[in-house]
Parts: structure tokens; sequence; C-alpha cells
């Protein structure tokens, strides 16, 4: 059996060294965003076959990153024990939520509670659930 790699378009250009550990696609917009053991988030326009910016802050590998579904926010989350939000439009970090002693896994906006609300979870290998309001 041949094993191949396996890449997400042969027509995006890779720019990402070390794996890719989490992507969110925009609900509206042809966008997404990545971040990964580079400790880089990159938000991507998938109609332009580019990389448009990238959001620097954490320390350590970017488990998972998700694009809020009605505000310009990202939710990141990292094995720097943090959870970042960034206005992606200001291409800015807005918050640093502190709070696990190990490994950040997970980080979750609400999907319909509205951002005033601020409403998301965050798991860690700490075996805890943080709720945040």
């Amino acid at each position: 059996m041949t094993r191949r790699r396996c890449s997400l378009s042969p027509s995006l250009p890779r720019c990402d060294p070390g794996p890719v550990r989490g992507i969110c696609f925009h609900p509206t917009q042809p966008l997404f965003v990545s971040g990964g053991d580079d400790y880089k988030i990159k938000v991507w326009n998938y109609k332009l076959r580019r990389c448009l910016f990238t959001l620097l802050g954490h320390l350590d590998y970017i488990r998972t990153v998700q694009m809020h579904h009605e505000s310009p926010w990202i939710i990141s989350a990292s094995d720097d024990q943090t959870i970042r939000i960034w206005n992606w439009q200001s291409r800015s970090c807005i918050s640093v939520l502190t709070g696990h002693n190990h490994y950040v896994m997970s980080a979750l906006f609400h999907p319909k509670v509205s951002i005033k609300n601020r409403v998301n979870l965050s798991l860690s290998l700490s075996q805890s659930i943080h709720p945040s309001s």
C-alpha cells in the first residue's frame, strides 16, 4: 500500500512548518483560521488561495482555533496554558484567559449565544473544564 501525504489543497501555498492542529471556517466569508506547532495563528482567504496575516502571542503549540459566528473574534487554546481571544479585523489579541495548570486542549465559543454574553468553554489535560462568562 502506498501512503501519500495529504495537504489542504495543492494550489494553496504551504507555509506552516510542522503540524496544523486546528482549523475553522468563517460562517459567511471566504476565510478560515489555522493554528499549530509553529505557535502562530494564520488567517487565510481560500478564494485568493493565500494567507492574509499571522497573529502572534502564544508561547507553545496551538491546539484549537475557532472563529466566532457573528463577531470578528477568534478563540485559540494552547499548550502555554492560555486561551486567547483575538479580533481578526484589528489583528490584535484582546484577551488572555489564564487559570489552567496544564495544556489547554480545546476552547469554544457558544454557537448561539450573543458575544455580549461571552460564553465559552475550555478543556485541559489537568482533567478540568472551565466555563468562562
